[in-house]
């Protein structure tokens, strides 16, 4: 097949991929974009639920208020912001118990308050950027496990803390580092619940779609079913080539996938040596999400807890016929089958008694070869790898990407950031 030329090739058509075509395109530089799947989005991805028109979020979802990024592009495009539904109704799952009083039985409530006052104290003190190394705090390089030891967490608090968790360190709690659920806890009150302050919009029309258009409007060449198999750095060029036999030449790249995908692509010369171990430590990012639909439970109805299986469900909208989606999210630990109608109705019923399940889905991010994982989760051990610091261009090729933004990463925000970034870098080289 016949080579292409731009002036910039960028490897995926995720938020990062989509902010960086934008700020090329607009600097003047002729920008194709290459995507493996048959899809803009990335881990954005929205599509209707299982035999029906509701329009779903199936990877990430939520605004936080000081996104900036995401509501400039969102408004830029045409797409209207969704303000999350509050919080009604509150339920808490002691590991044994479903209870609407409070998160703990009476004679274990003092201990839980405790040690809930700990996590608060420390996500304070993140917050105002308390060194990590600090006597008394030193969460960083501590897994979640290894924190929840520290404080001594009775069954309850593990519990509710555990539920969190899911959306926020969303791995293995024997690896995955502590800070992720610190700083989920710090985007608002300091507690586990606060961090619905950061759940406040989503995107009406979808974020997957507003990926999909912010590339339309950039005027960038999006091209699907593009899998780039290696990244060739010559004199003066780069060629990005496809396992599809197409090629792409230019004067820079940006590869913009995530963290877990990146050991499919062969880089020559190959990448440095800090990058090649982050590349195959790999982020822990082992979350499930589902969307239920349901009759009985009210909107705004939050429950946390369990310890296994579902672990954190919000009724997030009533559908045109009456019944209701339920987010609800866990981890993929071998304990609860997603795909599985037995352990779903288990789970709903476990935390919704009341509710009558009609149908559920999800998407396996886990085996999807274009992503690997969820979002973000970092291991203990090596925290470094989503340091943007550790993300610096080689020669003719920038990295973006959400797994190692500027900033927070993980959020579509920190992929947009991180995009910009490396589009800025690229036009300050004068090609």
């Amino acid at each position: 097949m016949a080579e292409q030329s731009f002036d910039v090739v960028v490897v995926g058509a995720g938020f990062a991929g989509a902010a960086a075509a934008s700020v090329l395109q607009k600097a003047g530089y002729r920008t194709a974009v290459l995507e493996a799947r048959d899809r803009a989005g990335g881990r954005a991805y929205t599509r209707a639920f299982v035999n029906s028109s509701d329009v779903l979020e199936f990877g990430g979802a939520w605004i936080a208020p000081g996104h900036e990024r995401v509501r400039h592009y969102a408004s830029a495009c045409d797409f209207f912001l969704r303000p999350t539904a509050p919080v009604v109704a509150r339920r808490w799952h002691d590991g044994s118990t479903l209870r609407d009083d409070a998160p703990a039985p009476a004679g274990d409530l003092q201990a839980y308050d405790e040690g809930l006052q700990r996590i608060i104290a420390d996500a304070r003190r993140y917050a105002q950027g308390t060194p990590a190394d600090q006597p008394g705090f030193g969460v960083t390089g501590m897994s979640m496990s290894s924190y929840l030891h520290r404080l001594n967490a009775n069954r309850a608090l593990r519990s509710q803390a555990m539920a969190w968790w899911c959306i926020s360190g969303n791995g293995d709690p024997n690896r995955i580092s502590a800070d992720e659920f610190i700083s989920s806890c710090a985007h608002g009150d300091g507690s586990p619940d606060g961090m619905m302050k950061s759940l406040a919009h989503t995107i009406v029309s979808g974020a997957g779609d507003l990926v999909r258009r912010m590339i339309e409007r950039s005027g960038a060449n999006l091209q699907l079913r593009a899998e780039v198999e290696s990244i060739m750095q010559l004199r003066s060029d780069v060629v990005a080539q496809c396992r599809n036999g197409e090629a792409y030449r230019a004067k820079a790249a940006v590869v913009a996938l995530p963290l877990n995908v990146l050991k499919d692509v062969r880089f020559a010369p190959a990448i440095g040596r800090r990058k090649n171990e982050a590349v195959t430590q790999g982020h822990g990012g082992r979350a499930f999400k589902l969307w239920i639909k349901a009759e009985g439970p009210a909107v705004g109805s939050l429950v946390t807890g369990g310890l296994d299986g579902l672990q954190w469900a919000f009724v997030d909208r009533q559908t045109a016929g009456g019944s209701v989606m339920i987010v609800a999210f866990g981890l993929m630990d071998g304990k609860f089958d997603p795909a599985s109608p037995g352990d779903v109705e288990r789970g709903v019923k476990k935390l919704f008694p009341e509710a009558r399940l009609i149908a559920w889905d999800w998407h396996d991010w886990l085996s999807d070869p274009h992503s690997r994982g969820t979002w973000l989760a970092l291991p203990a051990e090596a925290s470094w790898i989503g340091d943007s610091a550790e993300w610096r261009q080689e020669d003719k090729v920038f990295f973006a990407s959400a797994d190692f933004a500027p900033g927070t990463p993980g959020w579509f925000e920190s992929a947009i950031i991180s995009g910009e970034t490396a589009a800025r870098e690229i036009i300050g080289m004068s090609l």
